[in-house]
């Protein structure tokens, strides 16, 4: 199997060859490491080569963004993006910065508010012969902003919580706004040659979800599976990236057309072994090495340790993708991010051979 094939067999809950590779390359550091250059910007070239030099199956690609529009400086560290929420760039930010206000705080915000145009011309990355002879058979994934992140980007968490008491039809209406631009962002990036589209929805925080279920069910859940069934559509697979705790969420998550699940993230409670025995032949699992301890504090063998238990444990069958249980961010030493994925490929590719078929 070539680098694309072996990911997507996995997506879809079916036995590849060997164990395949991912994660979202967050580091400048691991960068300067592997191709000896820090990317200014998150990039597609640089983060092939970087994807490629940790021998991974499946890259992160920024497919597009919407075009004719600056974003506006209110300082060295500060701007304003097209829908009006507020961030600050940190040390530690890169690349993705962090909100610090939101433009809707109420309904007369809203009847103020100028959203960004739905069919605005979107900048692709290139996907022509000469990028693609560098991707080695990659599989190239894009993503959209889920409804309930990119809700929260507009509002804030504790303007979702009052909003959801004072005036729930508010948050119906922002739910609907940006999960209809989600779909036509969704539409271009897979023209754009995408091979699987990630929905990036953080759902829950360390501990528990963010809502109730009936709450989740009411408001955010169909919205979620109407972008996902367009996703799935367009002919490509759903990936759903949710950080947090989301566990009383999968029974409803598994009645969508999404295929994969990521990061199950240690920390916060998500049980690798439990998700895998109720929904190992739902969903295929990407994630699960713990980015918050072992790969910024254990050592090499620890992460090994931890890598070759978490294959134990998820790849019987098929179904699975090893990668951090977020990204590989700062903090994190570039040896153990070279021992997590040196010991995914050489246990991870013995694994089905040894095992045989499953």
């Amino acid at each position: 199997m070539n680098r694309k094939e072996r990911f997507l067999t996995a997506v879809r809950v079916r036995q590849p060859d060997r164990v395949p590779m991912f994660d979202f390359l967050f580091q400048q550091p691991m960068y300067e490491a592997l191709i000896g250059r820090r990317p200014g910007s998150y990039n597609a070239r640089d983060a092939i080569a970087c994807a490629l030099a940790l021998d991974h199956d499946a890259v992160w690609m920024p497919f597009g963004v919407t075009n004719g529009y600056e974003a506006k400086t209110l300082g060295p560290d500060t701007y304003i993006d097209q829908w009006g929420t507020t961030y600050r760039k940190t040390v530690s930010s890169w690349p993705l910065d962090a909100p610090i206000d939101y433009p809707i705080k109420s309904r007369s915000d809203l009847r103020n508010w100028d959203p960004p145009a739905l069919r605005l011309p979107l900048r692709i990355v290139p996907i022509g012969v000469d990028l693609a002879s560098e991707t080695d058979g990659l599989a190239l994934t894009g993503s959209v902003g889920g409804p309930f992140t990119m809700t929260w980007l507009l509002m804030g968490y504790e303007h979702i919580c009052y909003t959801l008491h004072d005036d729930p039809t508010l948050l119906a209406e922002l739910l609907r706004i940006v999960t209809d631009h989600s779909k036509e962002v969704a539409r271009h990036t897979v023209e754009a040659g995408c091979h699987a589209l990630w929905i990036c929805d953080d759902l829950g925080d360390s501990s528990r979800e963010f809502l109730r279920v009936p709450e989740f069910r009411k408001y955010v859940l169909p919205c979620i599976a109407e972008l996902a069934e367009h996703i799935h559509n367009l002919g490509v697979p759903v990936l759903l990236h949710c950080c947090g705790h989301f566990s009383r969420y999968l029974d409803d998550l598994a009645q969508t057309r999404i295929a994969a699940i990521h990061p199950l993230q240690r920390t916060a409670g998500m049980d690798l072994r439990a998700v895998k025995e109720k929904y190992g032949r739902r969903f295929c699992i990407i994630g699960n090495i713990d980015s918050s301890r072992t790969l910024p504090y254990g050592t090499p063998e620890e992460v090994a340790a931890e890598t070759r238990q978490a294959i134990d444990i998820a790849a019987p069958g098929g179904g699975y993708v090893v990668a951090s249980d977020h990204s590989l961010h700062d903090g994190i030493p570039v040896e153990n991010i070279l021992a997590l994925f040196h010991t995914a490929r050489e246990y991870g590719g013995r694994f089905y051979s040894e095992r045989g078929a499953s």
